[in-house]
């Protein structure tokens, strides 16, 4: 399959170009987690859906395993990401539109105003343009993109899935796009991660043993949601509760295996 290409290990991921580079574990990950935040902001900004950024966001954490962050900076290459996904998934936006919200997310100043003619805007759009075809050769032009998302709407066929799990699902995917879950694990079983995860935090339930139905291999899934709630609870709920500054959290986290998920609940 094409997608055994972008699948590494995770010893794998202690040794990225980056790394090589002089950047440490703990800090590309960060970075990883601060480019995909900014991409979001930016994809936001624009009225994005949530397709367009996941494909944006596996093209960023692919890039990232060929190329080095000491050479591309995290917020040209999220921008560049994000532009080359609007064209793949046929949701492009005005370049002048892009290029302003792009500025106004790096500025932390959604009040910029970037004349076409001004020396930032043309900066950010010769940077974009040149990138772009970087971002395409180090992908090899590989931008067709198997979404979790499929795999957990063909679940949704399979199996009698309450909306308020499903809904929670969703949210949790969109929420763990920071950490590079795309190149460590199939769709099909990030999808059924995050439905055990999401539906040990409904008060409705699924069928026992639903993830044989699927054919998913249950303590795998649970291996994972357990990583996925250890981000969200880093990410997004000790952030929240610690700090209301900003609606997308930074900070590092990587994957740990220290918050239990039971598959057999």
């Amino acid at each position: 399959m094409i997608i055994d290409q972008w699948l590494y290990t995770k010893d794998e991921l202690l040794d990225t170009p980056s790394i090589a580079d002089g950047i440490t574990f703990e800090q590309e990950q960060m970075d990883r987690t601060k480019g995909c935040h900014y991409l979001l902001a930016v994809a936001a900004k624009l009225n994005l859906s949530q397709l367009v950024v996941t494909t944006a966001t596996t093209f960023f954490h692919r890039f990232f395993m060929r190329q080095s962050m000491k050479r591309f900076h995290i917020y040209d290459m999220a921008a560049t990401s994000l532009f080359v996904a609007t064209k793949v998934e046929e949701s492009t936006r005005r370049l002048k539109d892009f290029i302003i919200a792009c500025a106004q997310k790096a500025a932390k100043n959604d009040k910029l105003i970037l004349d076409e003619n001004s020396k930032d805007y043309v900066k950010w759009k010769d940077t974009m343009l040149c990138n772009e075809v970087i971002l395409l050769e180090t992908l090899c032009f590989d931008v067709s993109i198997e979404h979790p998302h499929t795999c957990l709407l063909g679940m949704e066929a399979q199996l009698n899935i309450p909306g308020s799990i499903l809904r929670k699902a969703w949210m949790l995917l969109y929420q763990s796009c920071g950490a590079p879950l795309c190149i460590l694990y199939r769709p099909n079983i990030i999808a059924g991660a995050v439905l055990l995860l999401a539906s040990q935090m409904s008060s409705e339930s699924l069928e026992e043993g639903w993830w044989d139905l699927v054919n998913l291999d249950g303590s795998v899934i649970c291996e994972l949601a357990s990583e996925i709630l250890g981000y969200h609870m880093d990410h997004y709920v000790k952030k929240s509760s610690s700090q209301v500054q900003s609606p997308h959290p930074v900070h590092h986290h990587s994957l740990p295996h220290n918050h239990s998920v039971d598959p057999s609940l």
